[in-house]
């Protein structure tokens, strides 16, 4: 099952409308290979003759974070669709997606990391703070630009 297929679904389970725009920006996430921003996606869809605002894409993200089926990228405001890979997997894992960004072309690979618990608890003890998530994202140059980088000196 891919990503479109498998995010409808859970969608449907979860008694969600799969409405047009829903839909659309749950194909868009799929073929995207960098971090979308709402107005990005507003424009995308609206090149397509779909009506959407971009509340409403912001709404539809926001229920697509919930369900783990988006994750939003802070180095660019954009979302990515969450790797199908990491969905399967325990509670521990779907808590630690750590990205590698490229500062170039805008690339975004979800990659599993160590499960950070230890720390966060740690953490979490020493100052008597709740933490609710945490975010690591690695910003450089992915293959494909450096060797590209590497070419044109």
């Amino acid at each position: 099952m891919n990503y479109t297929q498998y995010a409808l679904k859970k969608l449907k389970g979860d008694h969600f409308k799969i409405t047009r725009p829903r839909e659309m920006i749950v194909r868009l996430l799929d073929k995207s290979e960098r971090a979308l921003t709402p107005y990005e996606m507003r424009d995308y869809l609206n090149g397509k003759k779909i009506k959407a605002d971009v509340v409403t894409i912001y709404r539809v993200l926001e229920t697509l974070e919930k369900l783990s089926l988006a994750h939003k990228v802070l180095a660019f405001g954009g979302y990515i669709a969450c790797n199908m890979n990491n969905q399967k997997k325990g509670d521990a894992i779907k808590r630690c997606h750590h990205y590698l960004i490229c500062n170039r072309c805008h690339r975004v690979d979800e990659v599993r990391g160590e499960d950070l618990s230890k720390l966060e608890k740690r953490i979490a003890g020493e100052h008597q703070f709740i933490i609710q998530s945490h975010y690591i994202e690695f910003i450089g140059l992915c293959k494909k630009c450096r060797e590209f980088v590497s070419r044109k000196r």
